[in-house]
């Protein structure tokens, strides 16, 4: 009890009766709360898009760096032409159903939009693994909680339906 007073950590309720690992666990999560801490090391320590993007995007785009689609990648411009990259294709709770999951590099992604997709074995000048499509829903995924907006601009994660 000593110990945690000096710590500022104050146990109520059920946590009073623990004792070796448990204890020692509802301590830690007290006293070092994870999720406040990585939320502030990130803030803290990664760069923010505009800053990032702009040494990021000869790894990002294998184009010319001075094409409209650079340009809006080095800028993180919302109002360049729409680059995203989807990293992770994420199963709905709909049978066969999937949320296209990605990072917004340029321009601005909004529901009804038609894109083009291209697909791994897409080759530039042919139209091999290449579709147009519109986006039938825009998501902000939080954790377990699924948000649909009309539009979310560059700099964000988004996920996408249709």
């Amino acid at each position: 009890q000593k110990m945690l007073n000096a710590i500022g950590v104050t146990l109520k309720g059920d946590d009073q009766q623990l004792t070796g690992k448990p204890l020692l666990k509802r301590v830690m999560q007290k006293w070092l709360p994870s999720a406040d801490a990585v939320l502030e090391m990130t803030v803290m320590h990664l760069p923010s898009p505009k800053t990032s993007q702009k040494y990021r995007c000869p790894v990002l785009y294998d184009g010319p760096t001075d094409d409209a689609a650079a340009q809006g990648i080095m800028n993180c411009d919302k109002n360049g032409p729409l680059m995203m990259y989807v990293s992770k294709m994420v199963p709905t709770s709909d049978k066969g159903r999937f949320y296209a999951f990605g990072r917004v590099f340029s321009g601005t992604v909004s529901t009804g939009q038609k894109v083009r997709i291209l697909g791994p074995n897409y080759e530039p000048g042919k139209k091999i693994d290449l579709n147009v499509k519109a986006i039938q829903r825009t998501v902000i995924m939080m954790g377990r909680i699924v948000e649909q907006v009309s539009d979310v601009p560059c700099g964000n994660n988004v996920a996408l339906v249709g």
